[in-house]
């Protein structure tokens, strides 16, 4: 038998659950080697200080809890009384709500354009661009990343 054996029915020792069969090969172990003592006493040691402290432990009163816990539960509860919420609070909800409502379907949602017999969904649309210099070059567009219409000019005096 070799130590971690030992050790492993050395804890089943200590549950009082070895086989008689198993006793003599561990003694004779035990007998031989020193390390497998000592822990055999540690867990002794152990085993007993627990014993030990186990009943030193103050039980509650099982009918005297029971009477406890009845006379708890059979009191009534006093509930807090709740704070009210403001009347704008619930009506600036339903206020918000329709609010978001009406910008995206008035300024979010893309609306369809009819163009040569072709319904395409545009994004934005200038219909005007105004610029200081008359011969600058302007050029409109839509950023997809952001939605944005971006509006470009450059001065048409200048040379590129």
């Amino acid at each position: 038998m070799n130590c971690r054996q030992a050790q492993r029915l050395l804890l089943t020792e200590r549950d009082h659950a070895l086989a008689p069969e198993q006793t003599g090969p561990l003694a004779a172990h035990l007998a031989t080697c020193p390390e497998c003592a000592a822990y055999r006493a540690t867990l002794l040691d152990a085993s007993a200080m627990m014993r030990t402290a186990a009943t030193q432990v103050p039980a509650p009163d099982a009918t005297e809890e029971w009477l406890q816990l009845r006379a708890r539960l059979r009191t009534p509860v006093r509930r807090e009384t709740t704070r009210r919420l403001a009347p704008f609070a619930w009506l600036g909800l339903p206020l918000a709500a329709a609010a978001a409502l009406a910008f995206y379907f008035f300024a979010g949602q893309p609306y369809p354009v009819e163009r040569d017999g072709d319904t395409t969904t545009e994004l934005a649309r200038a219909e005007f661009v105004e610029v200081k210099d008359a011969s600058a070059s302007t050029m409109v567009y839509v950023d997809k990343e952001s939605g944005w219409l971006v509006v470009w000019a450059v001065d048409g005096s200048a040379k590129g």
